[in-house]
């Protein structure tokens, strides 16, 4: 195939070799015939040229090439079947060449396996008879020496038997020793334990004894406990109502002596704070509410009875006002003890002294 497609290359390189010669032999030979350029020119003569298409030329030969290729793969593909067939049929000679040989090997490992088989059968045939023989032969021994051996195993039995018997008598013997000994030390046992329990019980009463006295003595001075402890908390109580009391009689007391001190300290403090009102006669008293802090501000007054003058009462109520806050008692106590949160001030600030 490759050398027809070199052949095919070279032929159509001397097609345009001579395609090519032969226009160039037309040109030379247009200029040579021609008139001298010394002579008078003549009007050109108008020649038909004829341009050789390649296409035009290549197209027989390339029909010629792909009929030729088809062609040649056909005959390609035909050689290439009858190989293909030619293989085939020597791969099924082969293969029953194989399964012959393999038939006549089988068949000679069936012959061999059968002749080993009827050796095997034949040395198990004298094997197995051999084995019978020898087994007599060792039954025979066995029982002869089961028959030396039941002798001695009956004249060991009876000697053993007439050990045992003496065996057991000493056993008996040694029981019966040992029973007595063992009730005794039972007995001993069960004294002792009646001891020990007899031990246990008085230790245990004298226990409990013990303990009803302990918890007696305990409920003794639990209760004496109580006692002194309830006349603590009572005489505490004594004490502390005694104190209540005097700390009482002491805040009334000292109540008292504040009203009675505040009463002409309030007094001066208001009237000199105090204006005397146009008009107002002498001799003018009222009697005005006042309310007051602890601090000793004034927090309210009201007429309690009147002057019968009220530019007199409202210069009163005024001057008290002014006079906040008013003298009080450092404790606090001693001013709510006397009630000098809200009191009734007498205003008189014409009374003899």
């Amino acid at each position: 195939m490759g050398d027809w497609l070199t052949k095919l290359a070279s032929v159509r390189y001397v097609l345009y070799s001579v395609v090519a010669h032969a226009v160039l032999f037309s040109v030379l030979f247009v200029q040579f015939a021609g008139p001298s350029v010394t002579q008078q020119q003549e009007p050109p003569e108008i020649i038909d040229a004829v341009v050789l298409d390649e296409e035009q030329v290549m197209a027989p030969i390339e029909e010629r090439r792909r009929a030729e290729e088809a062609a040649a793969r056909q005959a390609e593909q035909a050689r290439e079947r009858q190989e293909a067939e030619e293989q085939r049929r020597r791969e099924e000679e082969e293969q029953r060449q194989r399964e012959a040989e393999e038939r006549a090997r089988l068949e000679e490992e069936r012959r061999q396996q059968e002749a080993e088989e009827q050796a095997r059968r034949e040395e198990e045939r004298r094997r197995q008879e051999a084995e019978e023989q020898a087994r007599r032969e060792e039954e025979r021994r066995q029982q002869e020496a089961e028959e030396q051996a039941r002798r001695e195993a009956e004249a060991e039995r009876r000697r053993q038997e007439e050990e045992a018997e003496r065996r057991a008598q000493e056993q008996a013997e040694r029981e019966a020793e040992e029973e007595r000994r063992r009730q005794e030390a039972e007995a001993e046992r069960l004294r002792q334990e009646e001891e020990a329990r007899r031990e246990r019980e008085r230790q245990e009463e004298l226990e409990r004894q013990r303990q009803a006295e302990e918890e007696e003595r305990r409920r003794r001075e639990e209760a004496e406990r109580q006692r002194r402890e309830e006349e603590e908390e009572a005489r505490r109580q004594r004490e502390a109502e005694l104190q209540r009391q005097a700390q009482e009689e002491q805040l009334e007391r000292q109540a008292q002596r504040a009203i009675s001190r505040l009463q002409a300290v309030w007094q001066r403090e208001v009237e000199d704070a105090w204006s005397r009102p146009p008009g107002a006669e002498a001799g003018l008293t009222a009697d005005v509410r006042v309310r007051l802090r602890p601090n000793g501000d004034v927090v309210s007054t009201t007429i309690e009875r009147s002057s019968g003058s009220t530019s007199f009462d409202r210069s009163a109520e005024n001057a008290i006002r002014r006079a906040s806050p008013l003298s009080v008692p450092d404790n606090e106590e001693v001013f709510q003890r006397a009630g000098l949160e809200h009191f009734v001030f007498r205003f008189n600030p014409d009374r003899q002294p």
